[in-house]
């Protein structure tokens, strides 16, 4: 494994413990970060980003179980842990995602960073009326989880 997904991994074992200094040491200066809710260009917006994110978080950690290299481009199968304040009551949740990552060989930093999510299970199913009815119509639609599991 290269040593930016080595760091990148140990960075997200805890979110909130990351510092600009170790966020540097991971990204690019000109990192391109995607998410569902985001688009962040340049390290000096991505440290922003991070002290934004946490503002209302209590906990936020990622497990990583699959990890598929290829060359520059990499992805990353995760579980998010985290509790958010007004989430449940600051009750533990999980969202299950991926990342999508692009290392720049010459300074071994990411230079693309995308993360692919449900929004809606990490947000709107977690809000008491609007999750009961977001639960209730994945169920009509028969949503699963795939074949390899």
């Amino acid at each position: 494994m290269s040593q930016a997904l080595t760091r990148l991994k140990a960075l997200y074992a805890d979110f909130l413990a990351a510092d600009a200094r170790s966020i540097a040491d991971l990204y690019a200066a000109d990192i391109v970060f995607r998410d569902p809710v985001h688009e962040i260009v340049g390290l000096e917006a991505m440290q922003a980003y991070f002290t934004g994110v946490s503002t209302n978080l209590r906990e936020c950690r990622f497990e990583f179980d699959r990890v598929v290299e290829g060359g520059t481009w990499h992805s990353l199968w995760w579980t998010m842990h985290y509790r958010h304040s007004k989430l449940k009551n600051g009750a533990p949740l999980q969202l299950r995602g991926a990342s999508i990552i692009c290392i720049d060989p010459e300074i071994d930093r990411v230079s693309f960073h995308e993360d692919v999510y449900d929004l809606g299970a990490m947000i709107y199913e977690q809000v008491p009326l609007l999750g009961a009815v977001i639960r209730q119509i994945k169920q009509r639609l028969g949503t699963s989880g795939g074949a390899c599991g």
